[in-house]
């Protein structure tokens, strides 16, 4: 599993009972890095067509897209002339580290080496695994490049579960994700 699918989307139903608008909103937040941007779309439930929309960012449909971190509003208008307006948030996700919980150092070409999803957006991490003693058996500081099963000194570990330990930040021990995987060949 080298992908981890990131999408948030929040749902929320709002009745004004002045405008007779009912209506809810579906948005998207912008996830980890700006891998994908936000967005936002309002689906009428009440039955006043036809319907109008203006954001604030000046779009006149009921969706928009390609949004970043933020504020934003949209005027709903029905064929009365009622108006009612809705507010939220766009807000950017925090990446977080995913190791796997198994793989296979068996030299078959896959699974070769322990993959952690998002690494690569923590440039001075610290990784530490242990055997079941609490030994480290592989340390590395900074960019995570791999682990292929080996301890330090290059010897083939055998098929066990370690444990692991990773700061996002080796200077800040503050943030702290622990784990076990098993190695398998």
């Amino acid at each position: 599993m080298k992908s981890i699918a990131t999408y948030f989307i929040l749902l929320f139903a709002i009745y004004n009972a002045s405008a007779q608008i009912s209506f809810n909103v579906v948005y998207q937040d912008v996830t980890c890095n700006h891998r994908d941007l936000g967005r936002a779309e309002v689906n009428i439930t009440s039955t006043n067509p036809p319907y109008s929309y203006l954001w604030n960012t000046n779009d006149t449909t009921n969706s928009i897209v390609n949004l970043n971190e933020g504020s934003y509003s949209v005027i709903i208008t029905d064929g009365s002339g009622n108006d009612t307006t809705v507010n939220f948030d766009i807000k950017l996700r925090i990446c977080e580290m995913a190791p796997e919980i198994v793989f296979t150092p068996n030299n078959d070409g896959k699974n070769d080496s322990w993959f952690i999803a998002n690494s690569e957006y923590f440039p001075n991490a610290r990784f530490m695994v242990f055997n079941r003693l609490g030994q480290i058996v592989f340390e590395q500081r900074g960019l995570y490049q791999s682990w292929d099963g080996k301890d330090l000194f290059g010897i083939t570990l055998p098929d066990a579960s370690y444990y692991y330990v990773i700061y996002h930040d080796k200077s800040d021990e503050g943030t702290i994700i622990k784990g076990a995987v098993s190695v398998l060949k």
